[in-house]
């Protein structure tokens, strides 16, 4: 899972950088200081519990985490989290540590941002946004920790243009989109995909 989590940052990262500084223009960011702060200081602690939590354990609880969050957005869930500064905090904290210890930090996210009353358009770019500068943080702390190996980096540069591809077609078709169709098609891509990782995992635990 080390290996996994610091591709899977640095394949992130070349699709962040893509949409970091156009999202910009569209960040609110007066909302978004303290989430972004809790976020970029939570990482390092989901780094040392990646490093010292057993592989085959951590394997399955970041999947069983990302699935159990991306079934409470997609199910609507009246469970929400709290709006406000401690709602912020929350929310960058739980995304920051789920990026260290998983690459995971999306689904905190889209639980609290999808569920304000801002535009798709400023939704997405909240969220791109927070994720950017927790990816910096992730890149500082997993030097830190001794996670960016050859190993890592040589297949991160394999995995690149196949990602940045994906990522202009997203971008592609966000524009294209109808935007009352936004919530639901990221949403019911996370849940399928964080089923299809937890179905993976547990399978491999049981054999």
């Amino acid at each position: 899972p080390t290996l996994a989590v610091t591709i899977g940052t640095l394949l992130e990262c070349v699709a962040t950088l893509l949409l970091f500084f156009p999202a910009l223009r569209h960040t609110d960011f007066r909302t978004l200081v303290p989430m972004v702060s809790a976020a970029g200081t939570a990482v390092p602690i989901g780094h040392a519990t990646l490093t010292l939590t057993d592989p085959t354990l951590s394997n399955l609880l970041i999947s069983l985490a990302v699935l159990c969050m991306s079934l409470w957005i997609v199910a609507g869930s009246s469970i929400q989290f709290p709006r406000g500064m401690f709602g912020r905090l929350f929310a960058g904290s739980l995304s920051g540590f789920f990026n260290g210890f998983g690459s995971a930090g999306g689904p905190p996210l889209m639980l609290y941002i999808l569920s304000g009353s801002e535009t798709a358009e400023v939704k997405r770019a909240n969220i791109i946004t927070v994720s950017g500068v927790a990816l910096i943080a992730a890149i500082i702390s997993m030097y830190f920790f001794g996670l960016l190996e050859l190993q890592a980096l040589t297949y991160g540069l394999l995995l690149a243009p196949v990602f940045l591809f994906g990522g202009l077609i997203g971008m592609r078709i966000f524009r294209a989109a109808p935007e009352r169709y936004y919530r639901r098609v990221a949403l019911i891509a996370l849940a399928v995909i964080s089923c299809a990782m937890f179905a993976a995992n547990l399978y491999r635990l049981v054999h």
